[in-house]
């Protein structure tokens, strides 16, 4: 008797075994993505060409992006709408992740309040638009976590 509850305790507490190594991995992964990571010619953020620096502060991202063109002293409305959108649309890409790395995933971002603040400069460095948004704050965070894809409804 002994033996079937210690196997069925196994099999319990297997699943999240399996989720906090998936977490640990996730973390270390996203702790090593290269500080000042550049990203060159973004292009089509409303038709503006850009440049893109991260700096990895784990939890913390900061995104400056310098506009090649722009010489405004703030930015257009309609390229701030993106970047208020930006992080938070980018969660979606998780639909495409198992329900193991997905869940894990957003652990992670929530144990860890993962933020990211984007600062946008015009071509000549001056600051015309900073906005922060902590993820676990997102809109579709929740639905994430419910969401199943049609292969984990077939098992």
């Amino acid at each position: 008797m002994i033996a079937i509850v210690g196997l069925g305790g196994y099999f319990y507490a297997y699943p999240a075994y399996q989720l906090t190594q998936e977490e640990d991995k996730i973390r270390q992964s996203m702790k090593q993505i290269p500080n000042q990571s550049r990203t060159q010619n973004l292009e089509n953020i409303y038709g503006y060409t850009a440049q893109a620096e991260m700096l990895n502060q784990y939890p913390n991202y900061i995104v400056y992006i310098r506009f090649d063109e722009l010489s405004d002293q703030t930015a257009p409305e309609s390229v701030q709408a993106i970047i208020r959108e930006f992080s938070c649309d980018s969660l979606n890409r998780l639909k495409n992740n198992s329900e193991l790395v997905r869940k894990a995933t957003l652990n992670v971002i929530k144990d860890d309040q993962h933020q990211f603040q984007y600062i946008l400069k015009n071509k000549l460095g001056y600051e015309i638009f900073k906005y922060q948004q902590v993820m676990e704050n997102c809109p579709n965070i929740a639905e994430l976590y419910a969401y199943q894809n049609d292969e984990e409804i077939k098992n």
